[in-house]
């Protein structure tokens, strides 16, 4: 935040990791070196992060070291589509499939009786289907809205179902060729096909990770079926459409945007004690942690 000669305050937001990577490394080492001010001094830090399955070594060991810079001497890092999967109450001894959507992406991970045995990252997320509200808004009469009205209206009328209970929103936007402000109103019915290209990619991503699911493996893992987590599952009816489109159980726990978040904080909880520095990525030895305490 800046202040102006004025005495008037100029706030920029700005999002140091995008599409899941490390976007700016000065931004987060500052927000990362603030939180960390804020604990008490003496107490011993230990923290576990979120990463996507796509990350490639050097930007994991850069997030390690803005930590360590930060004063977080033990560090670890797992998949955030595993993390979620134990937000949910899952547990990585599982044979299961948990996807993962965030807003600029999805992660999906494949365990079978704790091993993961695929992983992948599909650039499709809750912001697509936000874009996606936009277009058709953008399409009707040629309004223009932000992406934040269109996020909120998918949120209070999104469903990719007919027959979601009908109701309808007033907004304002400007009107492409002029500038002028203008009001209109959506109903839920309105929107409910607009959905479709998002949604498309987003089932085809899971499709194929079920594709590389080995045969001798299939049976077990279809009965575990699918995990959904993340704000960008959040739109009506995308769990039942799922479950009958691949023909695989989908569930979805009741706070699906919180799951990452108690997934990683209950695997910190799991790792043992070590009382030494060290920065680890610990997805595929999650599962170890579980069988020691059974």
């Amino acid at each position: 935040i800046e202040q102006g000669d004025e005495l008037s305050n100029r706030a920029m937001l700005v999002r140091p990791f995008k599409n899941g990577l490390l976007f700016d490394r000065q931004i987060t080492q500052s927000i990362v070196s603030y939180v960390v001010g804020e604990i008490p001094k003496g107490e011993r830090l230990r923290c576990v992060i979120g990463i996507p399955s796509d990350l490639i070594q050097k930007q994991e060991r850069e997030v390690f070291n803005i930590l360590n810079d930060s004063g977080i001497a033990e560090c670890y890092a797992v998949n955030r589509a595993v993390a979620a999967l134990i937000g949910a109450g899952g547990s990585p001894l599982d044979s299961v499939i948990s996807v993962n959507v965030g807003a600029s992406a999805t992660e999906i991970v494949v365990l079978h009786n704790g091993l993961v045995t695929f992983t992948s990252r599909s650039p499709i997320g809750g912001e697509d289907f936000d874009k996606a509200v936009k277009q058709y808004i953008g399409e009707q009469g040629g309004v223009n809205v932000s992406l934040s009205v269109a996020r909120a209206i998918k949120e209070q009328l999104g469903s990719v179902w007919h027959g979601k209970e009908e109701s309808c929103v007033d907004i304002e936007g400007t009107l492409s060729l002029t500038g002028n402000s203008v009001k209109m109103s959506i109903s839920s019915e309105d929107i409910v096909g607009v959905f479709e290209k998002p949604l498309h990619s987003l089932l085809m991503a899971v499709a194929n990770a079920i594709k590389k699911i080995p045969l001798d493996q299939v049976e077990k893992i279809f009965a575990g079926g699918i995990v959904l987590t993340g704000g960008g599952s959040m739109i009506h009816g995308l769990d039942l459409m799922m479950s009958k489109v691949l023909g695989i159980s989908v569930r979805q726990p009741s706070d699906p945007i919180d799951s990452v978040a108690k997934g990683l904080s209950i695997i910190n909880s799991k790792i043992p004690v070590k009382g030494k520095a060290g920065r680890k990525n610990v997805t595929d030895v999650i599962a170890t942690y579980y069988k020691d305490i059974k």
